[in-house]
């Protein structure tokens, strides 16, 4: 089911033939910058000369074949002195490289069989990868040229030797071809020969024999799987590269928050590709962590045994509070969107070092998250190169780089911010002693920054830098913008600290937490005109703090808009968990978004958990896709929006897909079909309403219901009113869930008592 979603992403997300992504490489230092460009030309020139020499050699019968990866071959081998020179010398070991990755490169020299399968392939290309690795650290160690370089700002990229496997850390079976490590520029140059783990692959490369569409798409939807995992395992991952190699053509990709950018074809068969490929791996070799996917304001600190995490502080760019974290609580499950982490954390320096037994003393939640700062994609970047006062490049040689491009650049204190959301939420809220504790409290936050200074040139640190879209992706061209969201890194601390609403105990203590989320929902709305617009199973938490009952708190405003502005409340974005989106918002209806939205995402979460189970150790073992629901996360949005419209169109259709399907042993008194019932009909056959605009507000299909007068019973009356077009016209098909907006308030009232009274009965069944 995967592989097919991840082919949908692919036509998607897929943007291909840019121009920038081998450039996004390459250091952003001046002299790093020269250096790469230096190296590069070298290592290009030695590798040509060896395969020439080894073509001549050929074609003479004189030449045998190692294997990089043979028995013999694990080692660096020759000494840095026996490095190719000026005079034309030949180096052993690039040598016994060549050779190996000659049938790749040089498709007339290959035997019958040297491709005929995918995995001949995947020693070839670690042998590519392996020569430009055994290079680099060659000049680097042993060439007097780089003898001021500092080594602890440069590695070396090196393939693991077990391939074809599946890495430690993977949430399916699926095998990778070849995995990338980061290792120090004097680590041994050879294939790694542990088993590749996700929480430690810089990147991964995904081979295919062939070179046709087909294959090229096939390798990106394998690609997007693994690459998953990587932010899963990894909590201080920003972006991820990734290459797919179809026969001896190859694309670098980079990718962001919800797109994939992929380089123009970089063909090994010809000279002009394997440069390409080597400044490729030299610039990965030299640039700023950051650069490589990388969040410099997370770091592990191996004598305390925990993370180091940064989160910005103030108005001041690079300012900031150290926090303390050994486990977190939320991954970033998704290849793309806002990777969402919560990340456990004190801001209190522990005194021994962290280990399984000996855990940090959590006090706050660390939430680190992407949030698109302008959906005007184009406009955000050219808004952003302006206020930077940016132009081109027009002397390299300059002393003073050029680069960050977001180096100046100051974000607006956006509407969409949620710590600005969050920071009035506390202004207006904070007397309300009922409110306390169910929403979170920010203790720090900001736009997160990353360093811009280089190791290896001695100015580590440097200025601090916005992250965003824009660093990991470079200046795209104009119809490439369009596309591509304009996102900024979003970090803060709060409190308190909730558990997963899965670990509540008992389908009481669900509708309790539930209603506290709510009750807090509608204080936002009311005083602080903030819409939330995500009520899903991840941002409404449990709260048990000793001595006091259990309640519930609505977190992550990330999708959150203020209700003021209208372009924002009014635009057919589609937000939200899927299976919890109302249908409006899955058919991104031209209507405005409201508080029924939310409401009606509250429905399907408490469906959800009835059906599938509310505690994670409940979960049904039969075959759930065959549940009506199911459907509801499985399908195309707009089909989902089409079942649920069936699902809720009456009270029966109601209890037969959905009602019937609950789990009665979670809930032995129903009180879950009672909410769900409750909920579907203050939502959609609201007896509160008028009777003259009840026809129009009920139910989930389009009617022709009228807005005047009752019905006609004379038949020749009516068919004279249906002869007359203009008052045809005007009845029309009327819509619901437009009609609905104008009652929102009754609505709201009667499903807030019905929640509320219901919420009483869970409390007395609870003891809470």
């Amino acid at each position: 089911m995967r592989r097919v979603e991840m082919d949908e992403e692919v036509d998607d997300r897929l943007v291909e033939n840019v121009a920038c992504v081998v450039d996004q490489a390459q250091p952003r230092d001046a002299r790093l910058a020269a250096l790469a460009s230096q190296l590069t030309e070298d290592i290009w020139r030695s590798v040509e000369h060896h395969i020439s020499t080894q073509l001549s050699a050929r074609s003479t019968g004189a030449v045998d074949s190692d294997d990089v990866f043979g028995k013999d071959s694990d080692t660096g081998g020759a000494s840095v002195a026996a490095t190719s020179n000026s005079s034309g010398a030949l180096d052993p070991e690039i040598s016994r490289y060549v050779k190996r990755l000659l049938p790749w490169i040089r498709p007339e020299v290959r035997d019958a069989p040297a491709l005929a399968l995918e995995k001949t392939m995947y020693p070839m290309v670690s042998a590519f990868i392996l020569l430009v690795a055994y290079a680099m650290q060659n000049r680097i160690l042993g060439d007097r040229l780089y003898e001021n370089l500092d080594r602890s700002g440069c590695r070396i990229i090196l393939p693991f030797r077990l391939t074809d496997t599946k890495p430690d850390g993977a949430d399916s079976d699926e095998k990778i071809d070849i995995g990338l490590v980061c290792k120090d520029v004097d680590d041994e140059v050879k294939g790694q020969l542990d088993k590749p783990r996700y929480d430690g692959l810089f990147s991964i490369i995904e081979a295919k024999r062939n070179k046709s569409r087909a294959d090229y798409l096939s390798a990106y939807s394998q690609l997007f799987c693994y690459t998953q995992n990587i932010y899963v395992n990894q909590i201080d991952r920003r972006f991820a590269w990734g290459m797919v190699c179809c026969n001896t053509t190859v694309n670098a990709c980079i990718f962001s928050n919800y797109n994939v950018h992929a380089s123009p074809d970089i063909d090994v068969a010809h000279i002009s590709g394997r440069k390409e490929l080597i400044r490729l791996l030299v610039g990965w070799s030299l640039c700023l962590p950051q650069q490589l996917g990388y969040d410099q304001t997370i770091t592990f600190n191996n004598e305390l045994g925990c993370y180091e995490v940064q989160v910005p502080k103030g108005n001041v760019a690079g300012e900031h509070e150290v926090y303390y974290c050994d486990d977190s609580v939320v991954a970033a499950t998704r290849i793309f969107g806002r990777h969402c982490r919560c990340l456990l954390a004190t801001p209190e320096k522990p005194a021994t070092k962290m280990t399984s037994e000996n855990k940090l003393k959590h006090t706050v939640v660390i939430k680190d998250s992407w949030t698109v700062y302008d959906d005007k994609k184009a406009e955000a970047q050219a808004q952003a190169q302006a206020e930077t006062g940016e132009q081109e490049h027009e002397d390299d040689s300059d002393s003073e780089y050029r680069w960050p491009p977001q180096s100046q650049f100051v974000p607006r204190n956006g509407a969409r911010s949620e710590i600005r959301m969050l920071e009035e939420i506390h202004e207006k809220l904070s007397g309300d002693k009922q409110l306390r504790g169910k929403y979170p409290q920010i203790l720090a936050g900001g736009w997160v920054c990353q360093p811009s200074g280089s190791a290896a040139c001695g100015t580590s640190g440097g200025k601090a830098v916005i992250d965003s879209t824009r660093e990991i992706i470079g200046m795209l061209d104009a119809e490439q913008q369009k596309d591509t969201p304009f996102c900024l890194h979003a970090r803060h601390a709060m409190t308190p600290i909730g558990q997963r609403l899965r670990k509540v105990d008992s389908a009481a203590e669900l509708v309790i937490v539930l209603n506290d989320a709510m009750v807090c929902h509608n204080a936002i709305n009311e005083r602080c005109g903030i819409l939330h617009r995500d009520i899903s199973a991840n941002n409404i938490l449990v709260v048990r703090e000793k001595g006091k009952p259990i309640q519930g708190m609505l977190i992550d405003f990330d999708c959150a808009i203020v209700e003021s502005d209208k372009s924002a409340s009014i635009r057919p974005e589609r937000t939200g968990t899927l299976p919890f989106m109302s249908i409006a918002n899955l058919e991104r209806m031209d209507i405005q978004r409201t508080v029924l939205d939310d409401w009606e995402s509250l429905l399907y979460l408490v469906c959800w958990l009835a059906t599938f189970g509310i505690k994670s150790d409940n979960d049904r073992e039969d075959e759930t896709a065959r549940l009506p629901i199911s459907s509801w996360s499985s399908d195309s949005p707009s089909i989902t929006a089409q079942t649920k419209r069936n699902h809720l169109a009456s009270a029966e259709t109601f209890r037969g897909n959905i009602l019937n399907h609950f789990q009665t042993g979670q809930d032995p008194l129903n009180i879950l079909g009672l909410l769900a019932t409750e909920l579907h009909e203050s939502l959609f056959f609201n007896e509160s309403l008028d009777e003259r605009v009840r026809t129009q507000c009920h139910g989930t299909w389009n009617t022709h219901g009228r807005k005047t007068e009752g019905r006609k019973t004379n038949l020749k009356e009516r068919l004279a009113e249906l002869r007359v077009k203009s008052d045809y016209k005007s009845t029309g098909r009327v819509n619901p869930f437009s009609e609905r907006i104008q009652h929102s308030g009754v609505i709201v009232r009667d499903i807030l008592d019905v929640l509320a009274g219901i919420a009483e009965l869970a409390r007395g069944e609870s003891g809470n």
